[in-house]
């Protein structure tokens, strides 16, 4: 009698534990499904905006959003690298609900996804050989020769001045990273291209070309490239969530550049403060 009631003590206590168990275990998981997955598209290029290194995502954009992310307890944000034209993809059709790209304004774009507020402060350049003067300005890129990769504002923008130039400017369409771009310029494979300003320092510091120069250009030659301010944004699925995301990144977004993160972010990868004063 006494082991019949031993043994039934033994299987309550048990029953006790593995109903403890079970408790404790869909508190967890109810607790969990409260946060929010994010995916974030990336093309792992330009470097510094993105990249990869050691199997990591790294970069500006990418550093930018985790900082967001620490803000923001009910999303996780998880990268995944990916095509640039595929980044658009997935965000079309919900694989990706944030686009990290260094991501100009572009009117088309506007129609189709949010814009977070604006990240980084940009300018551009054009870069040609030392010895070059044949160019100066952006109309002086017709029937001269560039690379540039599909897609992007730069490459946009001289194909729009390709529809009414009497003269064309050559493309060469090219997914090569913008560093081996400048070295092409250098080399003489190409006369020109259109790069970010603070892009084209960062690389003159860690490359140190000997052949070219950067080529400032004016609000009027900017503005055929961005029809904005120079900025760059995240972009955002614009769904109903998408919008709610929208709300809380921007939040994020505002705490971080007042706080000095952004700053300590851009002088990482920049050397300088690039963060956007507005």
């Amino acid at each position: 009698m006494k082991l019949k009631k031993t043994i039934l003590y033994t299987l309550g206590i048990g029953l006790l534990l593995v109903g403890g168990a079970f408790t404790l275990s869909a508190c967890s998981k109810s607790s969990a499904s409260d946060v929010t997955t994010v995916t974030v598209g990336t093309s792992g290029a330009p470097k510094p905006f993105t990249y990869v290194a050691n199997g990591k995502i790294k970069g500006y954009d990418i550093d930018t959003l985790r900082a967001v992310d620490k803000i923001l307890p009910k999303y996780k944000f998880e990268f995944k690298k990916t095509e640039f034209s595929s980044i658009l993809a997935g965000l079309d059709s919900g694989r990706f609900q944030i686009g990290a790209n260094n991501f100009a304004s572009n009117a088309e774009r506007q129609k189709k996804y949010y814009y977070s507020k604006p990240i980084f402060s940009d300018e551009y350049v054009i870069v040609v050989q030392k010895n070059d003067n044949s160019i100066s300005k952006f109309a002086d890129i017709a029937g001269k020769t560039t690379v540039s990769s599909p897609g992007i504002n730069f490459t946009t923008a001289i194909e729009t001045f390709n529809k009414t130039a009497s003269t064309k400017s050559k493309i060469t369409y090219s997914q090569e990273d913008p560093s081996k771009q400048i070295q092409d310029v250098q080399d003489g494979k190409y006369d020109y291209i259109l790069v970010d300003k603070p892009l084209y320092n960062n690389y003159q510091k860690t490359y140190k070309y000997t052949n070219v120069k950067a080529i400032d250009l004016d609000t009027s030659d900017t503005k055929q490239i961005s029809s904005t301010v120079p900025y760059s944004y995240l972009l955002i699925s614009k769904t109903e969530d998408g919008k709610k995301l929208l709300k809380q990144v921007n939040k994020a977004i505002t705490k971080i550049q007042e706080n000095g993160t952004a700053k300590k972010i851009s002088e990482k990868y920049f050397y300088g403060d690039y963060v956007p004063k507005k």
